[in-house]
């Protein structure tokens, strides 16, 4: 066992549970971040680590609960989790008191979501400061990786069967690359609009605009936003990949064109269907099944068919195995954006259940794309699509931030 998968085992333990699997989110807290009141800062990567939290007025503060085990005070507690509308920004409060600001003291608070042995589910909190015993580099030792440096604000998000992290070639190119561009300070957008940010970096790095959504550089994808949530920097759905179900229905192509779309004025059909969990106007929709591992596709009560979820994992796996998140502070000058590239998140392992979570809050969507022609009916494919690229960093249970 590594020392991550012993200390896990050991909290959970505590709680007199067994733990089949796991994941864990640990950071090391800066001046904003304390136990009460305001709570811990939490990146947007890590939001769906944390319970589903429907914000139904972006406008208004909004809070949802979650029961967890303490390792601290050894009980069951009850944390917040809150919605900031002013910033926008997220955070969890309640925590041990013991990380409340210890005169610049390091601070460290490491979560772990757990399933049971015997199916159940739950959260567990542990916290540390350095002038607590030894608590702060114990935890640290056990949920960071040995070349990190425990700079506030710095975080992990791991599966406790992670295997051991190493930067290769090409991410310690990007990396130097990335340092280059931040020690730039201030740059100039090379574009208008929402694309600039993304566009205005790859430049830089001297990556030349192709045809595809996603920027690989040497095999990672790139993706850049705006440092805070709400920052007008969401761009439209991007394409995951193309996957069609396993059909059940013994239908033919020009059939399901009538079966899940719609007649036009010139008495064609066509399908351009966006699939949710919630039914369309076609009753059209997709149910999760956990018990057998498999999302159906269903009209009414109908099965047309069904992915199995290795299926899926495999099409995600080959598409978006690795990623580079970047993150950088916007400003008006003179009419014009100005970006500062401050911080780079390294993604690996994407989740298929991370995926499905997303699959169930809406936030992937399923598509046909089909319609009739005079040829017969055609079918641009079954595209599985993110409905605002923000979600992408959300499908990755690997997750540490470098600088």
């Amino acid at each position: 066992m590594n020392p991550l998968t012993d200390y896990a085992t050991g909290i959970v333990h505590q709680a007199r549970q067994e733990a089949r699997r796991g994941e864990l989110f640990a950071k090391v807290l800066s001046a904003n971040d304390d136990a009460g009141r305001h709570g811990v800062l939490i990146p947007t990567e890590a939001y769906s680590f944390f319970p589903d939290f429907h914000i139904a007025d972006a406008s208004e503060n909004s809070t949802v609960e979650f029961r967890a085990f303490d390792a601290v005070n050894n009980t069951e507690c009850v944390l917040a989790y809150k919605y900031y509308q002013r910033y926008p920004e997220r955070r969890v409060t309640r925590l041990p008191s013991l990380i409340n600001d210890r005169a610049g003291d390091p601070r460290i608070v490491v979560f772990l979501r757990i399933v049971h042995a015997d199916g159940s589910s739950g959260y567990y909190v542990d916290s540390g400061a350095s002038g607590t015993g030894g608590r702060f580099e114990s935890l640290f030792s056990a949920a960071f990786l040995p070349e990190t440096e425990p700079q506030p604000g710095t975080y992990i998000s791991r599966p406790l069967d992670a295997t051991p992290f190493t930067a290769d070639e090409s991410l310690v190119d990007l990396l130097a690359r990335f340092d280059d561009v931040k020690d730039m300070g201030w740059v100039q957008s090379l574009r208008t609009g929402d694309t600039g940010i993304g566009y205005t970096f790859e430049s830089l790095l001297g990556i030349e605009e192709n045809n595809d959504r996603r920027a690989d550089y040497r095999g990672i994808e790139l993706k850049c936003k705006a440092l805070r949530e709400g920052s007008g920097f969401a761009k439209g759905k991007i394409n995951l990949f193309q996957q069609g179900p396993t059909w059940t229905d013994g239908a033919t192509t020009a059939q399901r064109i009538r079966i899940f779309g719609r007649q036009q004025a010139n008495g064609q059909w066509t399908c351009n269907s966006q699939i949710t969990t919630s039914a369309n106007n076609r009753g059209a929709l997709l149910s999760i099944v956990e018990a057998s591992e498999k999302i159906r596709l269903m009209r009414v009560h109908d099965e047309h068919g069904y992915w199995l979820f290795s299926k899926l994992e495999e099409r995600l796996r080959e598409k978006h195995s690795r990623a580079a998140i970047i993150k950088a502070r916007v400003r008006d000058s003179n009419g014009s954006q100005q970006f500062k590239y401050d911080e780079f998140i390294y993604c690996e392992r994407p989740s298929i259940d991370k995926f499905i979570t997303l699959v169930r809050n809406r936030n992937i969507v399923f598509e046909f794309l089909m319609k009739e022609q005079a040829s017969g009916p055609r079918n641009r494919g079954y595209p599985w699509r993110l409905v605002r690229e923000e979600f992408l960093d959300q499908l990755y249970s690997f997750q540490i931030k470098l600088r």
